[in-house]
């Protein structure tokens, strides 16, 4: 499954809401590890607003979980209705991210 990271620079949590992410960090799960395969660029930073789910769906839709620090209620209940799976973390950076979202997934099986 593809999941992906909010930053603000490919590297760091982005703090704010996960609309508000600079820069997306797409990484394959398969259960067991984590491939990163791609950064994507959210057209949407420079505006004043958070991009919503619609829009963030037109570039992440592929990519069924979404983790980022936070998260607007509203906007989760929308993303498990389509099916994907929002997490918010603790982690501060991408590569403690990649821990927490994998023990928070393998309690799932």
């Amino acid at each position: 499954m593809k999941v992906a990271f909010g930053t603000i620079d490919g590297k760091r949590i982005n703090d704010e809401h996960f609309g508000h992410s600079h820069i997306y960090v797409v990484y394959e799960f398969d259960g067991e590890n984590f491939k990163k395969i791609e950064e994507i660029k959210n057209p949407y930073a420079e505006t004043h607003m958070h991009a919503k789910v619609d829009e963030i769906l037109e570039f992440l839709g592929h990519c069924k979980v979404w983790v980022g620090n936070s998260m607007g209620k509203g906007s989760m209940i929308q993303l498990k209705k389509l099916g994907y799976k929002p997490i918010l973390v603790e982690s501060r950076t991408v590569d403690e991210a990649l821990e927490e979202v994998k023990a928070l997934l393998g309690e799932e099986k």
